[in-house]
């Protein structure tokens, strides 16, 4: 740039040093301006032809936990009534371990006693908590089972 006294060219000089030194200024988000946004989105959602939001509907029990809470009923119940009668027969019918015509506990294994305390429950039958889980695990699994199934007649359909 060459000097040449004039007040044009020092005016001229000021601004570009000026537009090079400051910040370009952005627009800024004021509580007026916010405002206006929200009153014009809900005029839009409000017009007579907008889309209307769908709701979303939330019921009690959806089909997946239905399945999975009949399994497990099912299982729970079967394992109860109908198994464990057979299984504590036939676990009664093999005894206690026995070495050389002696029972474990007789031949000195203290730790061959079973502890009735620890897996004590109040049923009649004697269903334990390691039934519950073992029979709760099987109602799961046939859960799942049933549940995939019908995703897959689903996809087939």
């Amino acid at each position: 740039l060459l000097w040449t006294g004039g007040e044009v060219s020092c005016v001229l000089l000021s601004k570009i040093a000026m537009a090079s030194l400051c910040a370009p200024a952005l627009p800024m988000r004021n509580q007026a301006t916010f405002r206006s946004k929200v009153q014009k989105s809900l005029a839009v959602k409000s017009a007579p032809g907008a889309v209307a939001m769908r709701r979303c509907t939330t019921t009690a029990f959806s089909d997946t936990q239905l399945i999975i809470s009949g399994c497990n009923a099912v299982a729970l119940g079967l394992g109860r009534f109908v198994f464990l009668p057979e299984v504590r027969k036939k676990t009664g019918m093999q005894g206690p371990g026995v070495q050389n015509g002696v029972s474990h506990f007789e031949a000195g294994d203290v730790r061959a006693q079973e502890a009735y305390g620890v897996f004590a429950t109040g049923d009649p039958a004697g269903f334990t908590i390691i039934d519950v889980l073992a029979w709760g695990s099987i109602g799961h699994a046939i859960g799942y089972c049933a549940l995939a199934v019908s995703s897959f007649n689903e996809l087939l359909a």
